[in-house]
């Protein structure tokens, strides 16, 4: 018998067709309830996401295909003066970001019903855990982009065995035509969003587990970058699992950090909007280009989902300048160590302003989510970040050692 049941999350019932994505009945959006009763974390799967197996939607542990996603370091800070903050560094999964929960959860599922080759909608970190995963299954990967995306970002999918597939238009429509189009066709989708594929939308509970096993507790923060919406969703779930556990008492505030020209779940939230429709009449279509491209969708794939979850926790959003994400970037990197993407900037800027608003009390815990890595990134950094050096001879170079080590 499985642990867990498909269900709609609009009409209630249960999903048997193991290939649908959305309800069978009122093409509603799925989600999964599971059997509490019992579970544990399995200790076989120490270093990964997987030894949580027992609340993520997957019937065989056995035969996994994994790259030892998740288990990624809960780090302390020293930028913050006396406050109690971390970040969960997800730069450290198998292809440096967070997108390797998500994306091994939709491959494993993909694989129980015998898909052979998985589509996706991507212009960055979901595309490469895609090509990963699914070469490392024995299946191949189509990456739809947009056109204009940087060489430099598509090339590791590439060497990743993926063919690619560049259309023009707007990331948000094409993620919707995709998904059409693989249920027309019955081709098998993992873009993350849960009407594409709900599978996925679980990786990320994983996150909040491993940060309440890592503290010992539920942190009284938690800070998410968030572009269409499903990461700090699925997070906020993870958390509730826990707490109907009771592993945990409370869950934490949710802070969702989005970029100031891609704004719309800040202002949906904030101005108590609860219908998509209203939200697609927003004026975002002409927003300008940010580089915090990983985050700057005009009208979130995932819809209201992740409003809802930040009124659940009490929490709120907040959004920043690429400027702000810059240099709060450079400011961790300078700092603590960690070289980041922009979007992960994006993320701090949003704790700096957290920080600064008085709403922390002495006491209180905070996590920041770093999602990826700064390695894919560096040629978008380096065009607003322009590079610094110092040039010398070898007759120089002694006293220009001695002088560097006194900026």
């Amino acid at each position: 018998m499985s642990h867990f049941k498909k269900v709609c999350l609009e009409c209630e019932q249960e999903e048997s067709d193991p290939m649908a994505m959305v309800c069978t009945s009122c093409s509603g959006l799925l989600g999964f309830h599971y059997n509490f009763e019992d579970v544990s974390w399995d200790d076989r799967f120490q270093q990964n996401m997987w030894r949580y197996w027992q609340l993520l939607p997957i019937d065989d542990p056995d035969s996994l295909v994994t790259l030892d996603e998740g288990g990624t370091p809960l780090l302390s800070t020293r930028a913050y003066g006396n406050h109690e903050i971390y970040v969960k560094d997800e730069t450290r999964n198998p292809t440096g970001s967070h997108k390797d929960r998500s994306l091994s959860v939709a491959i494993n599922h993909g694989k129980s019903i015998g898909a052979q080759v998985t589509y996706i909608v991507s212009t960055g970190s979901a595309g490469v855990s895609n090509a990963a995963l699914s070469a490392r299954a024995g299946m191949r990967s189509v990456i739809v982009m947009c056109d204009g995306t940087p060489a430099e970002r598509l090339y590791p999918l590439y060497m990743l065995g993926a063919t690619l597939v560049e259309v023009s238009g707007d990331i948000d429509p094409v993620v919707d035509l995709v998904a059409d189009i693989c249920r027309e066709h019955g081709l098998y989708s993992t873009s993350t969003s849960r009407k594409t594929n709900p599978y996925q939308s679980e990786g990320n509970k994983t996150i909040a587990y491993e940060i309440v096993e890592q503290l010992g507790h539920a942190p009284d923060w938690m800070v998410v970058p968030v572009g269409g919406g499903g990461s700090i969703s699925g997070i906020w779930r993870g958390f509730c699992d826990l707490k109907k556990l009771k592993i945990i008492k409370d869950c934490p505030k949710m802070i969702g950090v989005v970029p100031h020209d891609y704004n719309a779940l800040e202002i949906a939230f904030d101005q108590g909007i609860a219908k998509w429709k209203d939200v697609l009449a927003m004026p975002f279509e002409d927003a300008p280009p940010s580089v915090l491209v990983k985050l700057a969708h005009p009208y979130p794939p995932d819809q209201l989902e992740s409003p809802h979850a930040i009124k659940a926790s009490e929490g709120f959003f907040i959004s920043v300048t690429d400027e702000e994400a810059l240099n709060a970037q450079q400011k961790i990197g300078h700092c603590e160590g960690l070289y980041i993407e922009p979007s992960s900037g994006a993320c701090l800027a949003g704790l700096n302003k957290l920080v600064d608003s008085g709403k922390l009390q002495s006491n209180d815990s905070v996590v920041a989510m770093i999602s990826g890595s700064g390695f894919r990134e560096t040629a978008t950094t380096m065009e607003c970040r322009p590079l610094k050096k110092q040039s010398t001879d070898l007759n120089n170079l002694s006293s220009t050692l001695v002088k560097a080590a006194q900026v």
